[in-house]
């Protein structure tokens, strides 16, 4: 089987990594990846080259794509001839999901009898308002409801609350299943000397409280909330200290800083930017928290879980299906509630916060795993092939 990924880049994100997982777990003889990548901005196709992985960057500006660069994309599809095409994000869906047709339109034209690939979308952002996101993206996002019925095979969502919200938003709730990001066990686990490791490299004691946050720096995380948290978090438990990780969370961002240093906790905080390897901070950490208004399924939650982390986070998208009893989940945008819940943890024995981290890694080994997150991905393409060769009968 050959599965060429379309996606809009390859940027280091939730969707973006969990695609460089799904290849790496999959990689087996008689399966064959190529990942295209609609824009230039593209930091993970080295790890794909690495795997193997045939990887073709379009270099698409932002915004809509010219005619050139749609050709190209439709050629490489006719020249690749694969048996699916799987899309990834919004722009992906839209411009892949024409370009496979146009694909096929050019193999009809000059006599050539392949069948079109089996097409899957890919929906992995919670709230089709987009709150946050370009007017660009919330049009192609309304555009792809439109064709949702008539286009894809399948649409693939990251939780049951990004299918609610897109069926609500027009999409075709009739080609839409839910498969779950998965978690890589092997590269993200308990470490017991990453807490020392960790505090050494902030420069804090070794028995210091610690709370993590990562992600990029965008509305949708909502680090307004984790800040007034913070501040919550200060005034009741002073020792406590913080570090935030991800792109844009770093000390040349002036406008966190403002934020940092209005809320009088720029002392408490460290901003520490994107980490080759996230799993050290993560499990180094006390307590993860994630703040946003809106998600899928955030794998960040997984990832602190399967390092044996307890989190408090955010109830949106399918992070209180994640979490279960493991760690506490709050309304979004109420910063007093995440700071008390922040707090309740903090304030629990060692012990207990051990037990809880033990239970976390149990969750995710049982139900979030990127081998059970494979499987659903094959089983749904043999499932799009096999209809699509009954209906060429």
């Amino acid at each position: 089987m050959k599965i060429v990924h379309v996606i809009t880049d390859l940027a280091v994100g939730g969707a973006e990594t969990m695609l460089v997982r799904l290849i790496r777990t999959s990689q087996r003889e008689g399966l064959q990846h190529v990942v295209i990548s609609l824009s230039r901005e593209a930091p993970l196709a080295d790890r794909l080259v690495e795997l193997g992985v045939e990887v073709r960057v379009l270099g698409m500006r932002r915004g809509m794509p010219d005619i050139r660069t749609f050709r190209r994309l439709i050629r490489w599809l006719d020249e690749l001839e694969p048996d699916v095409v799987q899309t990834w994000m919004y722009h992906a869906d839209l411009m892949g999901g024409a370009a496979t047709y146009g694909a096929q339109a050019a193999r009809f034209l000059r006599g050539a009898h392949v069948k079109r690939p089996a097409l899957l979308w890919g929906v992995h952002h919670t709230d089709l308002r987009l709150a946050g996101s370009a007017r660009m993206t919330r049009w192609i996002a309304r555009a792809c409801a439109l064709i949702s019925s008539r286009i894809p095979d399948r649409i693939v969502c990251c939780a049951e609350s990004a299918k609610a919200s897109h069926r609500q938003g027009g999409y075709c709730a009739q080609r839409m299943t839910v498969i779950h990001n998965g978690i890589d066990l092997e590269r993200f686990h308990a470490n017991p000397r990453a807490r020392e490791m960790l505090r050494r490299s902030l420069g804090i004691g070794a028995l210091t409280p610690l709370v993590g946050i990562v992600g990029r720096y965008h509305p949708v995380k909502d680090y307004g909330t984790f800040i007034a948290a913070m501040r919550i978090v200060i005034d009741a438990m002073p020792e406590c200290r913080f570090v935030m990780a991800g792109q844009g969370l770093d000390p040349s961002n002036d406008e966190l800083a403002a934020l940092l240093n209005a809320a009088g906790i720029a002392h408490a905080c460290s901003l520490v930017g994107p980490q080759a390897e996230p799993q050290t901070l993560l499990a180094g950490l006390d307590v993860f928290c994630l703040s946003s208004s809106s998600e899928g399924l955030p794998t960040v939650i997984g990832e602190a879980m399967a390092c044996e982390v307890p989190c408090v986070a955010t109830d949106v998208g399918d992070t209180a299906l994640l979490i279960g009893t493991t760690g506490r989940v709050v309304p979004p945008q109420d910063p007093e509630a995440l700071g008390r819940a922040l707090c309740s943890l903090l304030a629990l024995p060692r012990d207990e916060l051990t037990r809880l981290g033990h239970a976390a890694r149990r969750r995710i080994q049982s139900h979030f795993s990127i081998e059970a997150s494979w499987r659903r991905y094959e089983e749904t393409y043999v499932e799009a092939l096999g209809k699509r060769e009954q209906s060429a009968i």
